[in-house]
């Protein structure tokens, strides 16, 4: 089963974890750092360096690659980044860096360019800019550290904040080093005077601490809040990761399980944590739906948060379409940037066709977020930007939440991204990363809504705000959180399910499913639910007219149960997996009938990163499966255009846009659980 709640951008978490990890020495050689993460080995860095020609000068060429893999949510991301530096010898400042960084269906690269007192920089999403650089700006590399040789050894200061060009952020931001001692350590089988230094990230509070050779000031080891580790090794390293699980990063434990989260009202919340991403104090967490009680210092969170968000009804909302142009304070959140791509002809396009014939600013809105609810499946990693997002059908809450944001600016309503953690029923009851909107409602101010949890007019109570999204070093670094007290929606709501006219008696016990999984289903608070342990709880709603119970938190879970003599003998919970259509075939199958022509092609499972291949086999329809290597044949369709394979199991439809072209390929994947 997929997980279903989210993950903010795991390619920046990633990136974050390792960009300054690796390093090399100025002579022409290979170097190997290992990445760990909580003791697991998952990654390494291979750094090269030679020379390179630049304007008659030579310089130091610098390139270097990191390979990482983890486990999230049950997915595993693996992630590959190259770095390139030209670095001048002399000062150790760059004059030229290129990136890119691949993640599944994620592909970005950057150019950054230094000419005289200013940044070029290209990006793979557009945006370009040029940035102005102070006289004394830090141009950093992951090559050698010789500003600091120079500035603590040589002048001997303990302290010092740099003005330095962050190439991630694409500006200029204050970053501080400080003293933290000395010590011998060794490495790789060899011995080094090591300097080490706390740093810190002035605007985004990202902290870390690296050690560096005393002689060469190169890089010797860094770490992340004593989680995230690299350090110099040898080549051997190459051969030894594995997958690292990066949930107890992003999850903080709180043993409380609430099945039916949509029905917090309100909750009240003890929180210990310290996220970087942006530089907080108490007044930016106290914020209409949310009270804060305690102290913030140097981004360490520690107090009492009580939260009540309340749902807004659409009374009073502007017309649509909007005329925010000239309103003072809006125009931030209403053009494009980054992974915001609301200039995009295809996003403007679709989100004026969601939109048309709107009574107002409200219905505009929430028509976005239910196509998004609705249309864009869960998968990590995802597209990442918001046009990759909208072609694949599939990311994380990040790539939601872009996608929202750019459809809504696309039409002309204020919408932003904002970010912290929330409630989760995984894991027994757990906070977790997470990432949702706000949308400007005029008088009514900023509205929040989740597309992601299928809270697309409202989010519940189990939501703590950080702030606006705006670094990629995000991330939300729990440290200790506990449930002092919760509500939901009824005060009181009794367990044997008589609110809804249900009798759930016949359907709760324990189940064995595919590969001796178990599950258990029983009633809380009203709501049937079905545990399994160790991946995923899930609340259905009261079955439909044809018996199918659908999950509150996505549309893209079923569940039935079967009956045999009076009985219920067994369950089965259908995961709907949508497949984008991503391209026709390379050579049209002459002898495939014309109406199965429209069928033909390529589709996208983004959650595996794998395309299926729907082609003409025998007069009818077949399917490549890469994942299995096999080819299935499908029967004809039902009178409701349902195909079924030729095994009987797996069911699959197709989606047409508004012209009648095929656009996606729905998967229905039944996993039957048998009652013990």
């Amino acid at each position: 089963m997929r997980a279903l709640r989210g993950l903010l951008l795991v390619a920046a978490f990633v990136t974050v974890a390792l960009i300054r990890a690796p390093n090399a020495q100025t002579r022409a050689e290979k170097v190997y750092f290992a990445i760990e993460i909580e003791g697991n080995l998952c990654g390494y860095s291979e750094i090269e360096t030679s020379s390179v020609e630049e304007s008659g000068r030579e310089l130091i060429l610098l390139n270097h690659y990191i390979t990482t893999m983890l486990q999230a949510l049950g997915a595993e991301v693996r992630s590959e980044v190259r770095l390139t530096y030209h670095i001048d010898p002399e000062s150790g400042q760059f004059t030229y860096h290129d990136s890119e960084i691949k993640q599944g269906q994620m592909d970005l690269w950057s150019r950054i360019y230094i000419e005289g007192d200013r940044a070029r920089c290209e990006y793979s999403l557009g945006d370009n800019k040029t940035v102005d650089l102070p006289p004394d700006v830090l141009l950093e590399n992951t090559l050698i550290y010789q500003h600091l040789i120079r500035d603590f050894t040589g002048a001997g200061l303990k302290q010092k904040t740099y003005e330095a060009f962050d190439v991630r952020e694409g500006e200029v931001q204050k970053i501080t080093y400080a003293a933290a001692g000395s010590e011998d350590v060794t490495l790789a089988g060899k011995r080094y005077s090591a300097l080490a230094f706390d740093v810190k990230a002035e605007e985004t509070g990202l902290k870390f601490k690296i050690w560096i050779d005393a002689e060469t000031g190169s890089l010797l080891r860094s770490e992340i809040g004593g989680k995230r580790t690299s350090y110099r090794t040898d080549a051997s390293v190459k051969e030894r990761i594995k997958a690292a699980n990066a949930d107890d990063l992003i999850f903080a434990d709180v043993g409380v399980l609430i099945s039916d989260v949509h029905s917090i009202s309100y909750m009240k919340v003890r929180a210990r944590m310290e996220p970087s991403g942006l530089q907080l104090n108490p007044e930016d967490l106290n914020v209409p739906g949310q009270m804060f009680t305690g102290t913030v210092e140097e981004n360490l969170i520690d107090g009492i948060f009580e939260i009540e968000h309340k749902h807004y009804d659409g009374a009073g909302a502007p017309p649509f379409p909007p005329a925010f142009t000239a309103v003072p304070g809006l125009a931030e959140y209403l053009g494009a940037d980054g992974f915001i791509e609301a200039d995009d002809p295809a996003l403007i396009e679709k989100a004026r066709e969601l939109t048309e014939g709107s009574k107002d600013l409200w219905e505009a809105a929430t028509r976005l977020s239910e196509w998004i609810a609705n249309n864009i499946g869960y998968a990590i990693p995802g597209g990442g930007s918001a046009r990759k997002t909208y072609d694949i059908r599939a990311g994380e809450c990040g790539a939601h939440s872009f996608l929202l944001v750019s459809f809504c600016r696309a039409v002309g309503i204020p919408a932003r991204v904002v970010w912290g953690c929330f409630y989760v029923s995984n894991r027994g009851g757990a906070f977790g990363q997470h990432a949702w909107n706000e949308i400007y409602m005029g008088d009514a101010g900023w509205i929040p809504v989740d597309a992601t949890a299928m809270e697309t007019r409202f989010v519940d109570s189990g939501h703590i705000r950080f702030g606006i999204y705006q670094s990629l070093t995000t991330a939300f670094n729990p440290i200790e959180m506990e449930i002092i007290d919760y509500r939901l929606g009824q005060e009181e709501i009794p367990q044997g399910g008589a609110q809804s006219g249900i009798d759930f008696e016949p359907y709760l016990g324990d189940y064995r499913g595919p590969r001796g999984r178990e599950a258990r289903v029983f009633v809380q608070d009203g709501t049937l639910t079905v545990d399994i342990p160790g991946r995923v709880t899930l609340p259905f709603a009261p079955p439909d007219q044809d018996g199918i119970w659908h999950c509150k938190l996505s549309n893209m879970i079923l569940l039935d149960f079967e009956d045999h003599d009076g009985g219920v003998t067994a369950m089965v919970i259908h995961e709907v997996v949508t497949m984008a259509r991503q391209s026709d075939p390379e050579e049209m199958d002459e002898d495939a009938p014309e109406d199965l022509r429209a069928y033909l092609g390529g589709y996208l499972f983004a959650q595996a990163g794998a395309e299926f291949t729907v082609m003409h086999r025998d007069g009818g329809l077949a399917i490549r499966d890469p994942l299995i290597k096999e080819t299935v044949r499908l029967r004809p369709p039902d009178e409701m255009g349902r195909w079924i394979d030729e095994l009987g199991k797996n069911t699959i439809t197709f989606e047409t846009d508004a012209g009648g072209k095929v656009t996606a390929m729905h998967l229905d994947v039944p996993n039957r659980f048998t009652r013990r």
